[in-house]
């Protein structure tokens, strides 16, 4: 949860960092933004070590990074300090956002997937207004925990991660594409609360490893994707990669 957009107004925020002042506008600006930064480098990592590590071991990597990234902001004196903090925490959070859609659609039926994304976006407002509530709270308090205590609060929802990703199920279809058929097919037979010699179990095996085998045998390089060379005519990757990226640039801009 990035909360610094209620920080960056407390006064003592503003002293401690030594950013008071129009000359410092700019400067103060980068530090908020920076944390984008991160981000995408996060959601670029996240192709590679997602697919090398897994769904849960990437979540928890994420948290962990993320993590680091909140604990330098806390204890920030500086802003040389803040600034690495902001994209270490930005790191994490991309590999946490670019993994886990991906992750809840490989583990939850077909017919809950739209449901999900639709309680995905409530979570992602919700949390966003809790945090401009907490900051709005704190800005009343004055002094070092006015901007300290918010950022502080992250580790509430680190610490579920935590707690909770170790013991959720790992994605089937990347199971599959490593080997690992037995444990996924299990996995499978939890989630449809069925047996493993289930005629549905075994044919969703069968369909994902035949998946899996078509990937390895037809990959193609990240170059000719974005070119929309794909072998089945031009799939506009680049304008929809255009679309998603400018439809979001200006939800921020307006």
């Amino acid at each position: 949860m990035d909360s610094l957009g209620g920080v960056i107004v407390t006064q003592d925020y503003l002293d401690t960092l030594n950013l008071n002042g129009p000359e410092h506008t700019s400067l103060l600006g980068t530090v908020t933004a920076i944390y984008d930064i991160g981000c995408f480098f996060g959601a670029v990592a996240a192709f590679s070590l997602g697919e090398m590590l897994g769904r849960k071991k990437t979540v928890l990597l994420g948290t962990t990074v993320m993590s680091i990234g909140a604990i330098l902001q806390i204890t920030a004196f500086s802003v040389p300090q803040m600034i690495v903090g902001r994209i270490v925490a930005g790191i994490g959070n991309g590999l946490n956002t670019a993994t886990a859609p991906v992750w809840q659609a490989e583990t939850s039926k077909a017919a809950w997937r739209g449901k999900l994304v639709v309680i995905e976006m409530i979570c992602n407002i919700a949390g966003f207004s809790l945090s401009n509530w907490v900051t709005y709270g704190f800005s009343f308090v004055g002094g070092p925990v006015s901007w300290r205590m918010p950022l502080v609060l992250q580790f509430i929802f680190i610490f579920i991660l935590f707690g909770t990703v170790p013991w959720l199920p790992e994605s089937p279809r990347w199971l599959i594409a490593h080997g690992e058929i037995v444990q996924a097919e299990q996995i499978i037979a939890d989630l449809e609360g069925t047996t493993v010699d289930d005629p549905w179990v075994v044919t969703e095996s069968k369909e994902i490893q035949w998946a899996a085998q078509f990937e390895r045998e037809n990959g193609m390089s990240w170059i000719d994707l974005l070119k929309g060379k794909t072998g089945a005519g031009n799939t506009c990757t680049i304008r929809r990669l255009l679309l998603g990226a400018g439809t979001q640039a200006m939800q921020q801009l307006a």
